[in-house]
C-alpha cells in the first residue's frame, strides 16, 4: 500500500515497515472522533484504520485472493478477495429485489459481500499456491489439508459461528430474527451460492484449516465492510416469511456471484487497488452498472395497460374471454387465474392481456409461457415475436428467450436472441467437485434455455419451470428468476399424474415467492382444477381454500388470498358446434378414409398414438400409390425442425389452394397449440381430453371457404365399447395406443359415451364428456389393468412427491435430496432413453448428419432419442475406429463419456434413398435400423397397421 498523506492531526505508520518497527497513531487534535479511528497495537492485529471517512486495512489482508487464474500468463493472475466480495456486492446493489421489502440496500450489499467469507482460510488459500498470502499466513505449508471442507460450507461455520457477536445487532430479535434458527436461514442462504445448500460443519475447523491469523483477518475484514456500507438494522415487515427471505437470497447472491466473477466485466486488480475500499466501491459499483446491462437482467420499462386494442391491434372484437382478462378486478397480492375455454377462442391473448395487466400494475417484471412439449413452444414463440415489445415501452430493449433443450436450434430464435457477450477462458476448477463461478455463469447463459428463465419474456417447455422445484444446481436461481414474472402455464391438461405433482409444487412455490400465474386449458377436469387452485393458495398461507362450485364452460376463475370467483363465459361467435363422430372399427377403415380424401384434395390427417404406427400407416399408403408427409419426434432435430415448419406451411392458419391436399401422418405432436386445420381428422382411440384437442385441429377455422367435404366429421379408431368388453378389448385392436395408455377403461368409459352421443356438442356438453370419462364404472375384465394403471399413477404421483423440494423448510439441506449425484428427472422415466448423435463419412472423417455454421450446433441438429430396450449399443463398422474416436473427442468431456449419448454411424443406402444404421439391442441381438429424412428412423418389427 506504501505511504499513505494523512491530514496533519494524524502522524500515519508506514505500512511497508516490519510490523515490530511501526510506531503507533498519535492523535494531535481530539477532532477526530473515536468512532471513526481504531488501531490495534502490535500485541494484537493491526488491520484497519478509518481516518476522516477514509477506511483502510492492512496491506496483508489485500493479499488474500478471491479468483485467480494459475498458470495465467497474464500480468495479474489473481483477484483480490476484499475486490471480489465488493463487486459481487456492487451487482446485488444494482439487481431488483423487490421482493426484500423492509431491508436497506446497504444492508443487503453487505450481507451480500460475506458470500464468500469462508475463502479467508489456509485451505482455499492452499488452493493457489501461487498466489498464497504468506505476509499474513507465513510460509505455504508442504502438505495440503486432505479433503478439507469447501469454502462455501466454511463461509457458513464463518458466519454461523465466527462473526455472531458483530452481526446480530443487525438481525434484533424485535425485527423479526426471534431465533439462531431464523438467523439461520439467512446464513444458509448466503454460503450456499454455488447452487446448492451447504451442509454445517459437525466440528468446529482445526488451524491447519482456519488459523488464528485467518479468524482475526476474517473479523477485521467484517469491521472494514461494516465501516464502509454502514449497514443498518434489517427490521421484517410483519407476517414476513423466512423461507420466503431463504429462497430469494439464496437467488439473488448466486445471481450476484455468477455476473460479479465474470472477468470480462470485473477484469482482476492489484492489491494496492483496493486499499482505498471507497473508491475501489464507487469503481465497483459503475462496473456493475454496465455488467447488469450488458447481460439483459435489469426490469425493462413496462407499457401501460392499454387494453387489447395496445396488445393485439389486429383483433377487431375481443373473445368474451379476452374480455374478462381485460376488465376483471385484480385482486391484492399475488393470483391465480384459470382460463377454460374452447380451442380457438383466444385463451393465449386472454393470458397475456391479463399478465400485462399485472405488469402494469407493478406485480411482475415480465412472463414466462410455459408449454408441455418442445413443438409447441416453438410455435408459441412465433407468436410472441410480435406481441412481445408492446409488452414495454417505445424504444426500451427487451430481452424474448426460448427454454428447452433444443433452443438453440431453432431458426427464429437464434435470429432475436440478444448476442452473448464474449466469455473469458475460466481457470481449471480449483475445488473437487465444483466449476468456479465464472465457469458456472458461462454454462448458465451459454445455455439459452436456462437464461430465458432470466429474461423479460420466456418461453419453453414446462420442464425449464419445474426444474426450479427440483433438487438440481440452481433450483434457487431458477425460482428467482420467474418470481418476478407471471406464470403461464399452457395446455395445463396433458401433464401425466407425475409431472401434475411436480405443476402443485411450482404453483405452491410461485405463489409464496409473490409470483402470480395463469392457467390454461380446454379441457381440464373439475379434481385437476380444485388441485392447482388449492396448491397456490396453500403457497399463500390459505389453509382452507373456499370449494369451487361451478360446473359452467367456458369458465375463467381468478384466486388471491383474499377468495376466489368463478365467472362462466360465453363462447366465441362461431365456435359453438355439435360435431359429429363415427367409429372406424380398425386401421383398414382409417387407410380407406384417407383414400378417399386424397381423392377429393382434401387436407387429412391420421393421429396415431406410437411412431411406429405412423411409420406402418404411411408404409401402406405408399403400396396405394399415396405420398403421405410424415411428423413425429423420431427425427434428426434437423429434419424434425424442417417437418415442422412444412407442416405449418401446408395446413396452418394462413394455408391455401393446392398446398392443403395432402396426407398427414402424425404422432400426438400436433395435438397441442400448434395452430393447424385440417378438412379431415382420424384419430386413434386416446382419452377424452385429448381426443377434444385433436377435434379442435378440424375445421379449426371456420371462415375458410372451398373446402372439398361437405361437413366436419371426428373419425375415430377404435373398438366397439361393448357393455361387457374382454380383458384385451383395447389391446387386441390397438396394441401401439395400449402400449402408450395403460388404463383400458378411461379409454371404454370414453368411448362409451362419445359413441353413444355420436357428437360433441362444444361448449356445453364439453364438461360433462370429459367428466364421465374420468370417473364412472369399470367393466370386470377391465378391473385388473385399471387396479395396474392406478397403482402407477399413484406411484408416479407419490415418487413426484418425494422429489420435489420442502417449501417448508426453506434453502437449506433438508429440504431435498441435494446430493450431487442424485437424479431428478422433470419427467417420468418408466423407459429409459439414449440420445444417438447421427454421423455421416465425409472426405475420410465422421461428421454430423446436419450441416451447420458450427459443429456444436450441427450435433446437436443430428440427434433422436430413442428408448434403451430398442437400443443399447451402435458398433463402430470396422475401418472407422480411429474417426470414431475423434468425432467423440469433440463433444467435450462430459458428452464424450455420457453412457447415453451414442455415436451412430450411418452407411449410405443409395436404393433406398436412406441410410442403414447397425446396433445392439437391449438383449443383445444386433439390429439393422434405417433413416431416411421423410420417415425418420426405422426400428425393426414396427406394429401393423392394421
Amino acid at each position: 500500500m506504501g505511504q499513505r498523506s494523512f491530514p496533519a492531526e494524524v502522524e500515519a505508520c508506514d505500512y511497508r515497515r516490519p510490523l515490530q518497527q511501526r510506531p503507533v497513531v498519535i492523535i494531535h487534535q481530539g477532532n477526530i472522533s473515536k468512532n471513526y479511528f481504531e488501531y490495534y497495537n502490535i500485541n494484537k492485529r493491526e488491520f484497519f484504520l478509518k481516518i476522516q471517512g477514509l477506511i483502510m486495512l492492512n496491506e496483508k489482508i489485500f493479499a488474500l485472493w478471491g479468483k485467480a487464474t494459475p498458470g495465467s500468463k497474464t500480468e495479474i493472475f489473481f483477484h483480490p478477495l476484499l475486490a471480489h466480495m465488493l463487486d459481487v456486492a456492487a451487482v446485488a446493489w444494482g439487481l431488483p429485489h423487490l421482493a426484500l421489502t423492509g431491508i436497506p440496500r446497504s444492508t443487503l450489499a453487505f450481507f451480500v459481500a460475506l458470500h464468500d467469507i469462508g475463502k479467508v482460510s489456509r485451505s482455499f488459500q492452499a488452493l493457489a499456491p501461487a498466489a498464497w498470502p504468506t505476509a499474513l499466513l507465513g510460509s505455504l505449508p508442504e502438505h495440503r489439508v486432505a479433503a478439507p471442507p469447501r469454502h462455501d460450507v466454511l463461509g457458513l461455520y464463518w458466519l454461523e459461528c465466527e462473526l455472531t457477536d458483530l452481526l446480530e445487532e443487525l438481525l434484533p430479535r424485535s425485527g423479526g430474527w426471534r431465533s439462531r434458527a431464523a438467523r439461520g436461514q439467512l446464513w444458509r442462504a448466503l454460503a450456499g451460492h454455488h447452487g446448492r445448500p451447504v451442509e454445517p460443519l459437525s466440528t468446529a475447523p482445526g488451524p491447519a484449516i482456519l488459523c488464528e491469523d485467518c479468524r482475526q483477518a476474517g473479523r477485521d475484514l467484517v469491521l472494514g465492510l461494516k465501516e464502509l456500507f454502514k449497514p443498518e438494522p434489517w427490521i421484517l415487515p410483519l407476517g414476513s416469511d423466512l423461507k420466503a427471505i431463504s429462497w430469494h437470497i439464496a437467488g439473488l447472491v448466486t445471481h450476484a456471484d455468477w455476473i460479479g466473477s465474470r472477468q470480462t466485466w470485473f477484469p482482476y486488480t492489484a492489491p494496492d487497488d483496493v486499499a482505498d475500499m471507497q473508491t475501489y466501491w464507487q469503481r465497483a459499483r459503475a462496473q456493475a452498472d454496465k455488467a447488469l446491462a450488458a447481460a439483459g437482467v435489469l426490469p425493462v420499462t413496462i407499457a401501460p395497460s392499454g387494453g387489447w386494442t395496445r396488445l393485439f391491434p389486429d383483433i377487431q372484437q375481443p373473445s368474451p374471454v379476452q374480455a374478462w382478462a381485460d376488465a376483471v378486478d385484480l385482486p391484492e397480492g399475488p393470483c391465480l387465474a384459470v382460463i377454460e375455454d374452447l380451442t380457438g377462442s383466444g385463451k393465449t391473448e386472454a393470458a397475456l392481456l391479463l399478465a400485462h395487466r399485472l405488469m402494469a400494475a407493478g406485480r411482475a417484471e415480465g412472463l414466462f409461457v410455459a408449454l408441455p412439449t418442445m413443438a409447441t413452444a416453438n410455435a408459441m414463440y412465433g407468436r410472441m415475436q410480435d406481441a412481445a415489445p408492446r409488452f414495454f415501452e417505445a424504444g426500451t430493449v427487451a430481452s424474448l428467450a426460448l427454454a428447452h433443450g433444443k433452443a438453440d436450434l431453432q431458426h427464429a430464435f437464434r435470429e432475436t436472441i440478444l448476442p452473448d457477450p464474449t466469455f473469458s477462458t475460466p481457470a481449471a476448477d480449483l475445488e473437487p467437485g465444483e466449476e468456479t463461478a465464472e465457469v458456472q455463469c458461462s454454462a448458465w447463459l451459454a445455455e439459452d434455455r436456462r437464461r430465458a428463465l432470466l429474461a423479460q419474456i420466456g418461453v419453453g417447455t414446462i420442464d425449464q419451470a419445474l426444474l426450479g422445484v427440483l433438487p438440481v444446481r440452481h433450483a434457487a436461481l431458477r425460482l428467482r428468476g420467474l418470481a418476478s414474472k407471471v406464470l403461464v402455464i399452457d395446455e395445463a391438461h396433458a401433464f401425466d399424474p407425475y409431472m401434475d405433482e411436480e405443476v402443485l409444487a411450482l404453483l405452491r412455490f410461485h405463489a409464496a415467492l409473490g409470483g402470480s400465474a395463469i392457467i390454461l386449458s380446454a379441457t381440464l377436469p373439475q379434481k385437476k382444477r380444485t388441485a392447482l387452485i388449492g396448491a397456490f393458495l396453500e403457497g399463500l398461507g390459505v389453509t382452507q381454500p373456499p370449494e369451487l362450485t361451478a360446473t359452467a364452460y367456458p369458465l375463467a376463475t381468478l384466486a388471491g388470498a383474499a377468495g376466489l370467483v368463478e365467472k362462466p363465459r360465453d363462447a366465441r361467435p362461431g365456435l359453438a358446434r355439435d360435431l359429429p363422430v363415427r367409429r372406424l372399427p380398425n386401421a383398414g377403415a382409417a387407410l380407406a378414409a384417407l383414400r378417399q380424401a386424397h381423392a377429393a384434395g382434401a387436407a387429412a390427417v391420421w393421429i396415431r398414438n406410437t411412431v411406429d404406427d405412423v411409420l406402418a400407416a404411411a408404409e401402406a399408403l405408399r403400396e396405394e400409390g399415396i405420398e403421405p408427409l410424415v411428423f413425429h419426434a423420431r427425427f434428426a432435430m434437423q429434419d424434425r425442425l424442417l417437418i415442422e415448419a412444412e407442416v405449418l406451411r401446408r395446413f396452418g392458419k394462413s394455408s391455401s389452394g393446392k398446398d392443403r391436399q395432402g396426407i398427414l401422418l402424425a404422432t400426438q405432436v400436433v395435438e397441442q397449440s400448434l395452430d393447424l386445420d385440417f378438412d379431415v381428422l382420424i384419430s386413434d382411440l386416446a382419452p377424452m381430453d385429448l381426443l377434444i384437442q385433436r377435434a379442435g385441429r378440424l375445421w379449426r377455422h371456420r371462415d375458410r371457404n372451398g373446402r372439398p367435404v361437405p361437413s366436419p366429421e371426428l373419425l375415430v379408431v377404435s373398438p366397439d365399447p361393448v357393455e361387457a368388453p374382454a380383458a384385451d378389448w383395447l389391446r387386441a385392436a390397438l396394441p401401439g395406443t395400449a402400449a402408450v395408455y395403460h388404463d383400458p377403461a378411461l379409454l371404454w368409459r370414453g368411448a362409451r359415451a362419445l359413441f353413444q352421443r355420436g357428437q360433441i356438442c362444444a361448449p356445453e356438453a364439453l364438461r360433462s364428456l370429459i367428466e364421465a370419462a374420468a370417473e364412472g364404472e369399470t367393466p370386470p375384465h377391465l378391473a385388473a389393468a385399471a387396479d395396474k394403471a392406478f397403482g402407477e399413477d399413484r406411484a408416479a404421483g407419490g415418487q413426484a412427491r418425494q422429489q420435489v423440494l420442502r417449501w417448508a423448510e426453506g434453502y437449506t439441506t433438508t429440504s431435498g435430496d441435494w446430493r450431487p449425484d442424485t437424479v431428478t428427472p422433470t419427467r417420468k422415466q418408466d423407459d429409459p432413453r439414449v440420445t444417438l448423435r447421427l454421423a455421416v463419412l465425409r472426405q475420410g472423417s465422421l461428421t454430423p448428419y446436419a450441416e451447420a455454421e458450427e459443429i456444436r450446433q450441427a450435433w446437436s441438429l443430428s440427434e433422436i432419442s430413442v428408448s434403451r430396450r430398442r437400443v443399447v449399443a451402435c458398433p463402430v463398422p470396422a475401418g472407422l475406429e480411429v474417426q470414431a474416436r475423434a468425432a467423440r473427442a469433440g463433444w467435450g468431456k462430459w458428452l464424450s463419456e455420457a453412457p447415453d449419448v451414442l455415436l451412430a454411424i450411418l452407411e449410405p443406402e443409395p436404393e433406398r434413398m436412406g441410410y442403414r444404421l447397425a446396433v445392439q439391442a437391449h438383449g443383445g441381438e444386433e439390429a439393422v435400423l434405417r433413416y431416411d429424412a421423410r420417415q425418420g428412423l426405422i426400428l425393426p418389427r414396427p406394429a401393423s397397421a392394421g
